[in-house]
């Protein structure tokens, strides 16, 4: 039987969290998530204000249902990461950034816990606070067995190239932690009243159609010129939703770097197509469409591409997990079968 790893899974918190959050609740952007009042097997997201954001199924947060799920899928092996908008990059306390992001790595641990040999969890550090973020790291990789961390897009409106965020870059290159940049905030919240009309989420979904996107390639191009993926090349970084517009962008990227090279003077001098071809650079598979996934095996090659889904959220796979891979003609078996698992297993550091 082909194996099926799906690096791209959300989690919510526990509704068994609410009340141990409810210390945080001061936070304008703080979201915790609770039982649903009158269906069993929903919980709902409540911001801070107690108003209900989004209602969640149970397999947002139940591991025997992500199980059943699974197994319905075909899907070997999850990698569960907390939905972005949980992250705690909105708070200016350090000591409550650590103790949320504490409370969510430790709910999944205990998820992974029940189900060892089908799931495992990347965790949430609080990134503005580097010394913080490191011990976090550290604690999740010896105590929790993580491999990896998720982090947005940006953190709070910094770029992902600020200087003081590279020693975390470090930190994880050196204990050989994943990294998974996941969109959010920036384009799909503006605060410019202009820019925050146009990107009306009313307006045909279009803060997670294409501010999604744009934020993606926005955090490849702060890593790509800032350096790290030069300085790092062993750190290992996978950009959620196919790379969002990052990989159709190469080539603009770099002809923009010849025109224009007085502009580029302070930023990394390694190319856009040797950064993805020669340092860790990855994406997932989700792209929704054939054709883009062609263009993306054309980019990237299939050792950088992993299946992910998004799953449970209705952005993910149409179909199922790994479906578009598992139809495309042209792939030899091998191929399918890095794409399938092979690359989340490098990823990963399990080989």
């Amino acid at each position: 039987m082909r194996e099926k790893w799906d690096v791209h899974t959300h989690t919510v918190s526990s509704p068994d969290t609410y009340e141990s959050l409810a210390r945080y609740t001061h936070y304008a952007d703080f979201i915790r998530v609770r039982a649903h009042k009158t269906k069993p097997c929903c919980a709902e997201m409540v911001n801070s204000k107690g108003e209900v954001q989004r209602e969640v199924e149970e397999n947002a947060y139940n591991a025997a249902t992500r199980i059943a799920a699974c197994d319905m899928h075909g899907v070997t092996f999850q990698v569960l990461s907390p939905t972005p908008m949980m992250i705690p990059d909105y708070v200016d306390n350090v000591h409550d950034a650590v103790e949320i992001c504490q409370i969510l790595n430790d709910d999944n641990a205990a998820t992974v816990a029940q189900f060892p040999k089908r799931f495992a969890a990347i965790g949430a550090i609080p990134m503005q606070y580097p010394d913080k973020a490191i011990k976090e790291m550290e604690r999740i990789s010896k105590s929790l067995g993580m491999r990896g961390i998720e982090i947005n897009s940006n953190i709070n409106g910094m770029d992902l190239d600020d200087p003081k965020l590279f020693p975390v870059f470090a930190a994880a290159a050196e204990m050989g932690m994943a990294v998974f940049v996941h969109p959010w905030g920036g384009f799909m919240a503006p605060a410019e009243e202009r820019l925050k009309k146009r990107m009306n989420a009313a307006r045909n979904w279009r803060p997670w159609l294409i501010g999604m996107g744009m934020e993606t390639a926005l955090a490849f191009d702060s890593m790509r010129c800032g350096g790290v993926h030069e300085y790092l090349p062993k750190l290992r970084v996978m950009y959620a939703h196919g790379g969002g517009a990052f990989p159709a962008l190469l080539g603009r990227l770099e002809h923009g770097a010849y025109c224009r090279p007085d502009l580029f003077k302070n930023s990394s001098q390694l190319d856009p197509l040797k950064t993805v071809k020669e340092c860790g650079v990855y994406v997932d598979s989700l792209v929704h469409n054939t054709h883009v996934l062609q263009m993306l095996i054309a980019m990237m090659g299939v050792e950088r591409i992993a299946m992910g889904s998004d799953y449970p959220y209705p952005l993910g796979e149409r179909n199922y997990p790994g479906y578009m891979i598992e139809h495309l003609q042209f792939l030899t078996e091998q191929q399918r079968e890095r794409m399938l698992s092979g690359t989340a297993k490098e990823w990963l550091g399990y080989r």
